[in-house]
């Protein structure tokens, strides 16, 4: 699946989103990503251990991926590359392949290449929020 079809399917579509990272701080950029999706309708399931339980925006938090209650579209990954082999691990294990995305700041350019390897679609790099804001404002 090539760029122009996740923007199309995935992102000026509402869709199911695994926030892994979430937050419930208002200064924390993950924090403004789903308020931002949130405002366009997408079904978000914050993932964070630390806050499992709780409510961010609305959403109930989960503590591991395996947990969320549907199949997602896209996991949206908002944690840095050190911390990310346990949720790749959750993410290979799940009885369907979700588009992979790994926000700035969360590029891994080993978990891009093998996760492609095994057909998973992955971005890398770029914002989801910026890249629905570019490409799907007028909507």
């Amino acid at each position: 699946m090539n760029m122009e079809e996740i923007i199309e399917s995935y992102v000026c579509r509402p869709c199911k989103v695994a926030v892994i990272g979430a937050s419930q701080k208002q200064d924390r950029p993950v924090f403004g990503v789903m308020e931002y999706l949130k405002g366009q309708n997408f079904d978000l399931y914050p993932v964070n251990p630390s806050i499992a339980g709780e409510e961010v925006l609305g959403f109930l938090c989960y503590s591991s991926l395996s947990e969320v209650p549907e199949n997602v579209d896209v996991v949206c990954l908002f944690v840095s590359p050190r911390h990310q082999e346990p949720i790749l691990e959750e993410i290979r294990k799940l009885p369907y392949k979700p588009v992979v995305w790994m926000q700035p700041g969360a590029e891994n350019d080993e978990a891009e290449r093998k996760l492609t390897e095994e057909g998973y679609t992955v971005v890398k790099g770029a914002c989801i929020m910026m890249t629905h804001q570019v490409y799907c404002a007028g909507d």
